[in-house]
């Protein structure tokens, strides 16, 4: 389990009726973490839009992200938001790769995680020209994500990302917002933690144009609503 505020099912709240899910469009459902072959690591020259060594690279700018709080979920991780980066080795991570890439708000941004099953970090870069700038970093001390769904909320002007953590027998849930400028914790707590819940699956579902989070666990299921900023307990 990760070093998070864990939440556990509430046997009050029932089972949950159906509910539609949302459209595969519009969400990365058990998102495998690579492609038949494996996944690939990112070449150095990845982020440098041409091949040519004389080519001079553009400055990168991303002194916004540096005035408008750590953007870490989660624990600490180096480089963190505002750092600029060159190249993949920059992160100092060894080996990584690209584990998806969204446009949030009209921001193209890369989601990057170490080689390796269950990585245990993961940066979320703003695309530059010649190189990316960090705008928010999750990191876990402990079990790493093995599940990935995501999905867009606002016109395309949020992005949700759920993260499955730890083994099937023990999963957490995690979840991460951004609105193309700051991540967040989608789930809140109390002790200053990321939120986590524990149960053996999750899903995001809609009703009436409401996103929902639902959590299954024993044939019981949580449901929060999403606020537009974390996915609330009901009172």
């Amino acid at each position: 389990m990760p070093s998070s505020s864990a939440l556990r099912l509430d046997p009050a709240q029932g089972t949950v009726r159906p509910m539609p899910r949302l459209h595969r469009a519009a969400m990365l459902s058990a998102l495998a973490l690579g492609c038949a072959s494996g996944p690939q690591p990112l070449r150095p020259e990845a982020w440098f839009p041409t091949l040519d060594p004389s080519a001079s690279r553009r400055p990168i700018d991303c002194s916004d992200l540096t005035a408008a709080g750590s953007g870490a979920v989660g624990d600490p991780l180096e480089p963190g938001r505002g750092a600029v980066l060159q190249q993949p080795s920059d992160l100092g991570a060894g080996a990584v790769r690209r584990v998806w890439t969204s446009r949030v708000a009209g921001v193209h941004l890369d989601w990057i995680a170490p080689m390796g099953a269950g990585p245990r970090q993961l940066w979320v870069l703003r695309v530059a020209d010649s190189g990316r700038c960090v705008l928010g970093t999750w990191s876990t001390p402990s079990a790493g994500f093995e599940v990935i769904r995501h999905t867009f909320v606002k016109d395309g002007r949020v992005e949700i990302v759920l993260l499955g953590v730890g083994p099937a027998t023990a999963r957490g849930w995690m979840v991460l917002v951004t609105d193309g400028f700051k991540l967040w914790s989608g789930l809140d707590s109390r002790d200053g933690r990321p939120g986590a819940l524990v149960g053996e699956e999750a899903e995001f579902r809609e009703e009436a144009d409401q996103l929902h989070l639902v959590v299954l666990n024993g044939g019981r299921a949580a449901v929060l609503p999403f606020d537009g900023v974390h996915f609330a307990s009901r009172p």
